[in-house]
């Protein structure tokens, strides 16, 4: 392992009519998310994903190369600092299967209560951006701001408005905030955050709500549920999978639904 100081670790992997300027070309990450356009933003050049769900056609953008983050002037200092990796500019596979998840929820009814959710390390947002476009009141958190800013971009392409960006980190604790749902993909990709995702869910979840924590099998997210009943949650473990459009590999992974044990 990395310690302070020391290299950054290996990953676990003009203006147009838009008004962002054109940049080159790239093939992808996920064959799943279809390149049409690529351009700048915020610094970044910027390739464009869709995405057919609940019989719509979603549009993301994020960095065309995204391992190129790790050679920023901050990223060695910020790793050393305090671990910080900048995960957030890939589209994961983990994140299209939690978008199936909560496709599945049914939209808030007319003139109900708003149901609010949080996104724990949203990344470009692809997520927050489907619970948006189901009428939910969306907290899109992540600990970058250039994420939460691709994740607004990506609101607004998608003409969604019902989401409000938070700067969080999820080893702290934020009294005033609680919600009734809580959702992250891909956030259990090291050992170290399982007890701080774990403990913030624990925080701030509605004692009537319920999460749900995606990822693709990874041998460090497999204590995850033992950690979580210590924070005194009750989980359920579900397997999920989806094909790949392009005809690859299906996308497998896992659902952790997490409650506050009940009294």
């Amino acid at each position: 392992m990395a310690t302070a100081g020391s290299s950054l670790p290996a990953r676990p992997g003009r203006k147009n009519a838009t008004g962002y300027e054109t940049g080159s070309n790239d093939t992808g990450l996920m064959a799943i998310f279809t390149e049409t356009w690529s351009g700048k933003f915020r610094g970044h050049d910027v390739r464009q994903r869709r995405i057919e769900l609940l019989n719509r056609q979603y549009t993301f953008i994020g960095p065309c190369a995204p391992e190129a983050l790790l050679d920023a002037p901050n990223a060695e200092a910020r790793f050393a600092a305090d671990g910080y990796m900048p995960y957030w500019a890939e589209f994961w596979p983990a994140s299209l299967l939690l978008m199936d998840a909560v496709a599945s929820w049914a939209p808030p009814g007319p003139g109900a209560p708003p149901v609010k959710v949080l996104e724990l390390g949203c990344g470009l947002g692809a997520v927050s951006v489907v619970l948006g476009s189901l009428g939910y009141r969306v907290f899109a958190s992540d600990y970058d701001g250039d994420a939460l800013a691709f994740t607004m971009e990506n609101a607004r392409i998608n003409g969604v408005t019902t989401i409000e960006p938070l700067l969080i980190d999820w080893r702290e604790a934020y009294p005033g905030l609680r919600v009734d749902r809580i959702v992250a993909a891909e956030v259990l990709y090291e050992c170290r955050n399982a007890e701080p995702v774990a403990q913030f869910v624990s925080r701030h979840l509605s004692p009537t709500g319920f999460a749900l924590i995606c990822d693709r099998n990874r041998s460090t997210a497999d204590d995850f549920p033992d950690v979580a009943r210590r924070f005194g949650m009750q989980v359920e473990v579900s397997a999920v999978e989806r094909g790949d459009p392009d005809g690859g590999r299906p996308i497998s992974g896992r659902l952790f639904r997490l409650e506050l044990r009940k009294l």
